[in-house]
């Protein structure tokens, strides 16, 4: 069961070669482990904004207004977000890396000063279009927007958010202590794709899926639901 997650199949094809043309960056140079870790907090608004079109998609659905929702969601997300931002500058500032970031609080000059690490466009194209082809091929493709409402997709994001701050945050210690070593580097990519490769796995009629909802389930009746959160979770 375990191996099938990671053996390359049409579902993860893209996981695995977004991995390697990760790693092939970071071994000739062109990415450092700054751009790494940064460029995967940057994903995590990518994400949010590919999340209102999802919101947006599923109240179309259900043929109801999406505005309020999706005003909800980006002011919610986005002080989500900006106090995961205030945190992270912290490390860095407490650490004794002072000098590469202004004080936490100011995000916006901290944003720029990390959307300029080197390589940083060749991360943000990756993660982009990452984001791109799974909004297309495992939302709009399979019709995703038709068995969840557009409030149930509104809190999606978050849990599989804290997981990845989670990885940011513990890579951040493991930078500094590393002094942003390319090995560092490497093991944060690898480390997330592992998280990655596994939400990829939870798909609708997989062995995956269906071994998570046999061992989390404890009736027949209690199936349904779980297989539905478990899919909305790696939505």
């Amino acid at each position: 069961m375990l191996k099938s997650v990671f053996i390359p199949n049409r579902t993860n094809s893209f996981a695995w070669a977004n991995l390697l043309f990760l790693i092939l960056l970071i071994a000739i140079g062109k990415i450092t482990a700054y751009t790494v870790l940064f460029g995967y907090f940057f994903e995590t608004i990518i994400i949010g904004i590919f999340n209102c079109f999802k919101i947006y998609r599923c109240s179309a659905h259900e043929k109801k207004s999406s505005i309020g929702t999706i005003l909800f969601f980006c002011a919610h997300y986005g002080g989500f977000i900006a106090v995961q931002s205030i945190f992270l500058f912290s490390i860095f500032s407490f650490s004794g890396d002072g000098e590469l970031f202004m004080e936490p609080f100011h995000l916006i000059d901290n944003y720029q000063i990390a959307i300029g690490f080197e390589g940083m466009h060749w991360m943000l194209l990756i993660l982009f279009i990452g984001q791109l082809l799974k909004y297309y091929f495992d939302f709009l493709v399979p019709k995703k927007y038709t068995k969840f409402t557009g409030k149930e997709i509104m809190f999606k994001p978050y849990l599989r958010i804290l997981i990845q701050q989670f990885v940011v945050i513990l890579g951040g210690f493991f930078i500094i202590l590393s002094e942003a070593s390319i090995i560092t580097a490497i093991l944060l990519v690898i480390f997330r794709f592992i998280t990655d490769f596994f939400l990829v796995a939870i798909r609708e009629d997989s062995r995956v899926l269906d071994y998570l909802v046999d061992k989390m389930s404890e009736t027949e009746e209690d199936k349904d639901e779980i297989r539905k959160q478990l899919l909305l979770f790696s939505e």
